[in-house]
């Protein structure tokens, strides 16, 4: 073949595009080439788990993913961690399930996936952006910002749309559209959820211990607990996030509820402030709270539960102490919106699972292949996209060189 045609392209050199190089390779494939439309592979992949990169998680489940789950049915490569370990990662794993590299740094993930497809052959073309595809008597026909490619089989691993710096801004799903698919409704994903600014102004910064509920139409779809944190006009933390799958699709519709005191009931709490009440009868109520949470948070709730904070606490009744209870246990934030792509983990939504069979394969076209973000499956945080990205690029890659060895695309 010429020098600018390969038998496989994959387009994103990403966490899914690297591992796709990977799979294709270790599975016969000898002629692959990544483009990377950045300076270098990998970039969104050190900026992971906070510069650690949680790659994966020890109860990964179908249930952990929102949008086409099913999907995962589709995964053929093998778990996380061995993946790593053939790349010569050694990993470990936190008392929450949480899976990292050992280093406890991601530069070392990156360094481990980078070497592995260099020793596998793997071409890598950095700098490079795919303005289109087409294909034309059996071959795939790459357009870049260089000249003209030609591939037996391509593999979209752009990503989705979130966090744009990194290199996801979307331009994969025009790709896989201009090949005939179809894209569902996108959302940002694993982001802060944005309130009424008047809630949350006085709290900038803040953090907090407490179980978020996600309420949609009145009724209570998803809980979570965790660090919660108070932002410009938003609530934002891990908990948050994962809520955010849900609620994107319902912003004016749906409210988040704060149990500021996950651990104790309603009869537990009140007999907690009646005690405390007791306890500061001549101190004024801005100091009652602060057995249980930061001051000006606790201020804030006796402001939201109508309670003048200059008042002596010996002069609230029974049912201000019951009232302020459960204001605690049900602190409603309306949600007025998902914060914007640059402050998103992931997307939500993508190439639907209808037009994906075995392999991650195109149902529309044969020869072209999905992995990673592109697809309309997002999961938690705690590892679960990244888990994602791997095993449905080492998916994609095996699939893609069966493809070319004469089997079947579906």
């Amino acid at each position: 073949m010429k020098n600018n045609s390969t038998d496989i392209a994959v387009v994103g050199g990403g966490a899914s595009g690297l591992a796709a190089a990977i799979g294709a390779a270790q599975s016969g494939s000898s002629q692959i080439t990544v483009f990377e439309r950045l300076p270098r592979v990998g970039k969104k992949i050190l900026s992971t788990g906070n510069g650690r990169c949680n790659l994966s998680n020890v109860e990964v489940c179908a249930e952990c993913y929102s949008g086409d789950r099913e999907l995962t049915e589709h995964l053929d490569s093998p778990e996380t961690v061995e993946f790593f370990k053939s790349a010569g990662l050694i990993t470990r794993t936190d008392r929450d399930g949480r899976i990292y590299p050992h280093s406890m740094t991601a530069s070392s993930v990156l360094d481990a996936l980078r070497y592995k497809a260099n020793s596998c052959g793997v071409n890598t073309l950095t700098d490079s952006f795919i303005s289109g595809i087409k294909k034309e008597n059996g071959l795939f026909i790459l357009e870049t910002n260089r000249e003209t490619y030609l591939a037996k089989s391509v593999i979209l691993a752009t990503g989705g749309r979130a966090a744009p710096s990194f290199g996801s801004d979307g331009s994969g799903f025009a790709l896989a559209q201009g090949l005939g698919h179809t894209v569902t409704e996108l959302y940002p994903a694993l982001a802060p959820l944005r309130t009424e600014i008047n809630l949350v102004k006085s709290l900038k910064g803040l953090r907090m211990y407490a179980k978020a509920s996600l309420y949609v139409n009145g009724k209570i779809i998803d809980s979570k607990r965790g660090e919660v944190q108070f932002a410009d006009g938003a609530l934002s933390g891990i908990c948050i996030f994962d809520l955010s799958l849900a609620a994107a699709e319902h912003i004016g519709n749906c409210t988040v509820s704060l149990d500021a005191a996950p651990d104790t009931d309603i009869n537990g709490l009140t007999a907690i402030l009646s005690a405390t009440k007791q306890l500061r009868n001549n101190l004024s109520c801005d100091e009652l709270l602060t057995c249980l949470m930061h001051k000006r948070i606790g201020l804030q709730i006796l402001r939201t539960a109508n309670i003048d904070h200059t008042a002596l606490c010996g002069t609230l009744s029974k049912s201000d102490i019951s009232s302020l209870a459960r204001k605690i246990k049900d602190w409603r934030f309306p949600v007025t919106g998902v914060s914007d792509w640059s402050l998103a983990q992931s997307t939500l939504g993508g190439i639907p699972s209808n037009e994906v069979g075995k392999g991650l394969s195109s149902l529309l076209m044969s020869g072209l292949f999905f992995c990673g973000e592109i697809l309309n499956i997002c999961g938690y945080c705690g590892g679960y996209n990244l888990d994602w990205a791997w095993r449905s690029g080492y998916t994609a890659g095996k699939a893609a060189s069966r493809y070319l060895n004469g089997g079947k695309n579906v």
